[in-house]
């Protein structure tokens, strides 16, 4: 595989020779690389290789295609801003010959390439709220800079991802077939779920009604895919744009609040109030007023949906044998299914509560809307998601 992704490098236009190839990262779906090539005045430059995972993206050209069309966009909107687009959107790398932004190889594997975004990093949790708040500006930067984006020139990358009535049903054809008799350890985590089963149906029907409008959304808004820049702490870009697709901002919202309350994957840290308040000051603020009173009056439910069929996924996913999310032991996926599950008995425990939170942040919102100042500052303030004062 390393010859492979080395020969497959020297095929991206990376401005000279390429220098070396490192496996990156502990990535759960695609294999990544960091390709260092050198340039013609003696500098070396770095960029990401990565082979899309044919096994979970069936089509993996209509994947990057959709790279190419949304990441087009921001940098647009990034250029209109006064922003850089070189460092707040990702950029993909041609092949060599420029003919397309992905190459294959003898095995008809789809491999794409990104200049690196150098001095920033991602974070798998947020370690309080000023960081929690970063995170959620650059979502909701993120959704608002796409708000004009025709989402049906989207491609399904992911038929189902956010199918909670799909993944309850796929739950209980396995519970049911229980290959390797796991299911007997686990049933106090499937009648959980069941008793969850008519707010889920409803949750899908909300989806589906035509009362929440349909966007070109992010799909897996967890904490980690952002970018923080590692000298101002500002959240730079947002990355893994593989499940960009249509559908509802409150699958963003809501996925994004689960993230942020989740800590650690498989231990969990219940409903920190403080942290929810500051990312979902953050997220609002950053998408100024561009959710309907019906998506933020379902924002709390969103939170609470997401981790559901999350752990709905992950305990399927157990019971199966661990096909979908690599596992370095055999009981990782049930930790992680409690801790989703956990998460969504206490957003239920802490509901209005939470509710509360978030009409306080919608309130707040519309105040500093009012007050924005005209000026060349008008721009900063918008781009920091309300944070900069003139």
């Amino acid at each position: 595989m390393e010859a492979r992704s080395r020969e497959i490098a020297e095929r991206f236009e990376v401005g000279g020779p390429v220098l070396s190839v490192d496996r990156h990262g502990e990535g759960h779906i695609n294999a990544t690389y960091v390709v260092t090539a050198g340039t013609r005045g003696g500098a070396s430059r770095r960029y990401v290789l990565q082979r899309i995972n044919r096994s979970v993206f069936r089509d993996p050209e209509a994947v990057v295609r959709n790279v190419e069309r949304v990441t087009g966009h921001l940098r647009s909107k990034v250029l209109e801003e006064g922003g850089n687009p070189e460092r707040e959107v990702l950029r993909l790398v041609r092949t060599a010959d420029g003919a397309a932004p992905f190459a294959r190889d003898g095995e008809g594997e789809v491999w794409r390439c990104y200049a690196m975004i150098e001095r920033a990093s991602a974070h798998s949790t947020v370690a309080n709220p000023k960081q929690a708040r970063t995170v959620g500006s650059a979502f909701g930067r993120f959704l608002r800079r796409l708000s004009d984006f025709p989402p049906h020139e989207l491609e399904i990358a992911l038929p189902g991802l956010h199918d909670a009535v799909a993944h309850l049903r796929a739950l209980r054809g396995v519970a049911r077939d229980d290959p390797l008799g796991r299911a007997s350890e686990v049933q106090g985590e499937l009648a959980f779920v069941e008793a969850r089963r008519r707010p889920i149906e409803t949750w899908m029907d909300l989806l589906s009604s035509g009362d929440v409008a349909t966007r070109a959304i992010h799909g897996d808004t967890k904490v980690s895919n952002v970018l923080i820049d590692e000298g101002t702490g500002r959240g730079v870009c947002v990355i893994d744009l593989d499940t960009v697709m249509p559908g509802s901002a409150l699958v963003d919202v809501g996925d994004f609040a689960r993230s942020v309350l989740t800590g650690p994957e498989s231990v969990g840290r219940g409903v920190d109030l403080a942290l929810f308040d500051a990312a979902i000051r953050g997220y609002l603020g950053a998408a100024e007023r561009l959710l309907t009173e019906t998506e933020i009056e379902h924002v709390v439910q969103a939170a609470r949906m997401i981790a559901l069929e999350l752990g709905i996924r992950f305990l399927a996913d157990h019971v199966a044998g661990d096909r979908w999310f690599p596992v370095g032991n055999p009981g990782e996926n049930l930790a992680r299914c409690r801790v989703q599950l956990d998460l969504a008995r206490r957003i239920e425990e802490r509901e209005d509560e939470m509710a509360t939170i978030v009409r306080r942040a919608v309130a707040r919102s519309r105040r500093r809307r009012r007050r924005r100042p005209t000026t060349g500052d008008a721009l900063r303030y918008r781009i920091d998601g309300g944070r900069t004062r003139p």
